[in-house]
């Protein structure tokens, strides 16, 4: 039969003492901003070669499409830009070529 002190017949649990706030186990030591990476001046640089490299392609498309009164002739504008290409050329390469240097000596170091 059911128990007079529990008339829905549940059963009775022990009760659990409440816990009040538990501090935390370890103390808080605080933010700490994550470890920066140094500065790469090596990618720095090899991007600048080849920007520069792009830059003056460009250019020299551009001077293709142009249409003037001074070289009215494709070959003239296609062979006049040459060097300005060429001098292009030689400062991108010339700036890939720190850069790889610079790569090289950190990570020597």
């Amino acid at each position: 039969m059911s128990n007079p002190q529990d008339p829905y017949g549940q059963q009775q649990y022990p009760q659990q003492p409440q816990q009040g706030y538990q501090p935390p186990q370890q103390p808080y030591t605080g933010y700490t901003a994550p470890a920066r990476k140094p500065f790469d001046l090596a990618r720095l640089v090899t991007i600048a070669g080849w920007v520069v490299l792009g830059m003056y392609g460009l250019n020299y498309l551009y001077t293709l499409t142009q249409d003037d009164d001074f070289s009215p002739d494709f070959a003239d504008r296609l062979f006049g830009g040459l060097t300005t290409l060429a001098q292009g050329i030689f400062w991108a390469g010339a700036l890939l070529a720190i850069g790889v240097w610079l790569r090289r000596q950190q990570d020597a170091a």
